[in-house]
């Protein structure tokens, strides 16, 4: 059967490839426009899910792992309909979405590499300098958050997954350091969860509760219940509240940075499907 197939392909010519850009040829400063990425991490990047997307097919030329990671980063960063964007680079729109799933999963199964909580003493040490050098707020080890990320409505359990804004969601919950990079992340609970639930049901919720942590805090906005690794504004107009309010703002900011790249999954169709 293999010879007949290798047979029937020399019969007929290929068919002829679409021309293709090389992403990679762009000057720095327009890759890191296009593609909110510099060329480091792009080239870091290609080499670190090679081995997941490199295609072995007899059916026609498979597309360059270089050429996948720069479809899927061009997409995550502008949201473009996937057609244009395939059109753009010589790819069609079937292709990019493969492309798109098969970039996402290859990064998930990598996520333990870069999201880390502290948990040495040298890695609390700094975290705690780097918060107290924002506002004089000690002895802080992350700022955690919740951030609603858009779904279709799913077949099964619709309405535990409309949240108190009258939409869809998953509720996502995030801890970050000072310098805005995750260091936890839970997406697993249907929007109508409280934040406060979803820490105290989390595996780092659970190991502070536990005392396995090392000694710290946790920052938190009034959603959250005051415990004694977990700290909340106050009532009163007080030097600390102040401290408090300033230095929890890193949880915000990397909600709104990647919740946006998320919800771009999902743009032709408007909403990401709960799985």
């Amino acid at each position: 059967m293999e010879m007949l197939w290798v047979a029937a392909r020399e019969e007929h010519p290929h068919r002829p490839l679409r021309d293709r850009i090389d992403p990679l040829r762009l000057p720095d400063h327009v890759l890191m426009r296009q593609y909110r990425v510099p060329r480091p991490a792009i080239i870091f990047l290609i080499r670190l899910l090679a081995d997941d997307l490199q295609r072995r097919t007899r059916r026609s030329t498979p597309l360059p792992v270089a050429l996948q990671v720069m479809l899927a980063l061009r997409y995550f960063a502008s949201g473009s309909f996937q057609m244009v964007l395939g059109g753009t680079l010589g790819v069609s729109q079937s292709s990019v979405s493969r492309v798109v799933r098969d970039v996402a999963t290859a990064l998930c199964r990598r996520v333990g590499m870069f999201i880390k909580f502290p948990t040495t003493a040298a890695q609390c040490i700094t975290t705690k300098q780097q918060f107290a050098d924002i506002a004089g707020f000690p002895n802080v080890l992350g700022a955690v958050d919740g951030t609603h990320i858009a779904i279709k409505a799913p077949h099964e359990d619709e309405e535990l997954y409309v949240n108190r804004k009258n939409y869809h969601s998953i509720n996502v919950q995030v801890i970050c350091d000072a310098t805005l990079r995750v260091t936890d992340l839970v997406a697993k609970w249907p929007g109508s969860t409280h934040d406060s639930f979803m820490l105290m049901n989390s595996g780092t919720g659970n190991k502070f509760n536990e005392g396995e942590m090392q000694d710290g805090w946790l920052l938190g906005d009034s959603g959250y219940p005051l415990r004694p690794w977990l700290m909340t504004p106050t009532v009163f107009y007080t030097r600390l509240q102040r401290q408090s309010s300033a230095t929890p703002v890193p949880s915000a900011r990397p909600g709104v940075l990647w919740r946006g790249a998320l919800e771009l999954l999902s743009q032709d169709s408007g909403a990401l499907t709960c799985l």
